[in-house]
């Protein structure tokens, strides 16, 4: 089934969400086309939105235009998924010069505020240690900012390093599955993303991302960067999300408060946008709008 004919499965605020025009296109950083879908007034505050490993900005699509009324938003795709190059080289600290240049192409001398979720929360961090001064905010969605020294091995090593190839679209698409595996309260938004995931090629079909751009390391400990951070921050986690436990959540409440906002939200896993698409747009909103209520 196509994403037009599932578009009766869909509630209402969500056919709206889909049906709201966007702009395409690409930003040459270094070498690397990086693709960008853009929503909304450019002479808006820049909002950029930044997806997880093995994601693209496509994860974005019925979250953004709910954010139009307030600001420019921007998703990018990270080098090596999504539409943008594979370029060989993701470091995690290149993602970041890459999101800034993005920011700085779509609304230049604006200052954006940046969202990131899960790969994308610990990008957002890098971005503001490398670029605070010149953001207006920071929210991080569902990334602990210090993983357990007992942390199992990442899902995404264990990824083929050829990309598989199926021999049709339906064959692709039903083997799609979120990493961290987990049950998705919204079937539609997660058909989307799937549909939104492959590409076709010689031979059949395979997913968009390069396999060498998913394993790629990355600093485990994100607190002192968090800490000194030049530009207003928030963490924001799901209820059940296995990726913030209990002692993970019990850190964050004895290491940041009172020092930056924290949001939990309700009934909502890792992939919070799967589960709880409009709490989580209700979370952003309030959080936005209380940085820029206080900004002189």
């Amino acid at each position: 089934m196509s994403t037009s004919q599932n578009n009766n499965l869909m509630p209402a605020w969500a056919q709206a969400a889909l049906a709201m025009p966007s702009r395409e296109g690409f930003i040459d950083v270094e070498g690397c086309a990086i693709h960008y879908i853009a929503w909304g007034d450019t002479a808006k505050p820049p909002l950029v939105l930044i997806h997880g490993n093995a994601a693209s900005a496509e994860w974005w699509r019925f979250i953004a235009p709910l954010l139009v009324d307030q600001y420019h938003v921007i998703a990018t795709d990270l080098a090596g998924m999504g539409d943008s190059a594979h370029s060989g080289q993701y470091e995690r600290e290149r993602y970041a010069q890459q999101v800034m240049a993005v920011a700085d192409a779509l609304a230049p001398g604006r200052k954006p505020m940046i969202v990131g979720h899960s790969l994308g929360g610990f990008v957002a961090i890098m971005v503001g240690s490398a670029y605070g001064e010149r953001l207006a905010g920071l929210i991080v969605i569902d990334s602990p900012p210090r993983e357990p020294v007992n942390r199992g091995t990442s899902p995404f090593v264990q990824v083929n390093p050829v990309p598989k190839i199926y021999p049709d679209r339906e064959s692709a698409l039903a083997r799609f599955k979120v990493l961290p595996q987990q049950e998705v309260s919204c079937a539609f938004y997660l058909r989307y993303i799937a549909e939104h995931s492959i590409k076709q090629e010689a031979g059949g079909w395979r997913w968009k991302f390069d396999p060498a751009a998913l394993a790629h390391p990355r600093p485990r400990d994100f607190v002192p960067d968090l800490l000194s951070m030049l530009c207003p921050v928030s963490l924001m986690w799901g209820e059940l999300s296995a990726r913030l436990d209990d002692s993970v959540r019990r850190f964050c409440y004895e290491t940041f408060t009172g020092v930056l906002p924290m949001v939990e939200i309700p009934n909502a896993r890792h992939h919070i946008m799967l589960d709880e698409p409009l709490a989580l747009v209700t979370a952003l909103r309030t959080q936005l709008s209380n940085w820029e209520t206080r900004s002189p």
